[in-house]
């Protein structure tokens, strides 16, 4: 990237609306390559999503002592959700965190410590919720936090009603694999962050395997252009890296960690 611009250059960065943006570089940890060639056409549409134009907020920012073109992360990292929001025949549920085995989404809580994203099998995970709301070690308020989920998630009433018609209160229904589509458990962060934010989201997953067994982490940040356009000091595809192979050992679930790039 130029590292000096002139006064014609600014004024002509501070129009621009849009920018191409594109996966420039890609790192697999711990089998995450053979798991997403196993869900290959899942693999093709976040690739696909990512490689778009997009919408932006130009700046001009300070970089050692020059002014060099930049865009506000913020409207960066809401770019990206409307892409993966957009995947046709994917789901994906975003600001999603974890509570004792069981994923909650956005309308139930705040996202704060959560997922940017997840892509669920809702049979599992609703039968997660049921065994703590009606189950052998059940809450106090069970009821009521099973009507609370589902207020929010109308779309999962048919999944719920079959479940809770069990007649096994008290009891645990163990999970029926030959009854359920094979979907893989996919958390995901957007990260333009403070670089140490990178070692809280790694430890989160790790949090949230202990009891889900998490098939991958897809942890999408910047690289190249896109890196100078952010502020310094942010989580990029380097450190990230460099994280995952510093810790290989401890980070036991499978990475897949994007580096997107804008074309400028």
């Amino acid at each position: 990237m130029k590292s000096k611009l002139t006064d014609e250059e600014k004024e002509e960065w501070l129009k621009r609306e849009d920018i191409d943006l594109f996966i420039s570089d890609e790192y697999f940890h711990h089998h995450a390559f053979e798991i997403l060639n196993a869900y290959s056409e899942l693999k093709e549409q976040v690739v696909a999503s990512l490689n778009s134009k997009i919408l932006i907020t130009p700046s001009i920012r300070k970089k050692q002592n020059n002014k060099v073109i930049g865009i506000e992360a913020k409207k960066l990292n809401e770019e990206i959700r409307i892409l993966l929001k957009n995947i046709y025949d994917l789901e994906i549920k975003f600001e999603v965190y974890e509570e004792n085995g069981v994923f909650y989404f956005s309308a139930e809580n705040s996202s704060i410590g959560g997922f940017d994203f997840a892509i669920l099998n809702h049979y599992k995970n609703l039968l997660a919720l049921r065994n703590l709301c009606f189950g052998s070690l059940q809450y106090a308020d069970g009821e009521r936090r099973w009507n609370k989920f589902l207020e929010k998630n109308q779309d999962l009433q048919d999944i719920a009603t079959s479940l809770k018609n069990i007649e096994l209160k008290g009891k645990n229904i163990d999970n029926n694999l030959d009854s359920n589509e094979v979907i893989p458990l996919i958390v995901g962060e957007i990260q333009f962050g403070n670089w140490a934010l990178a070692y809280r989201d790694f430890f989160k997953v790790l949090k949230a395997d202990v009891q889900n067994s998490v098939d991958c982490l897809i942890y999408i940040v910047p690289t190249g252009n896109l890196e100078s356009m952010l502020s310094d000091g942010i989580v990029t595809f380097d450190k990230s890296k460099k994280i995952i192979e510093d810790f290989a050992k401890v980070i036991s679930v499978p990475v897949w960690l994007i580096g997107v790039d804008a074309q400028i």
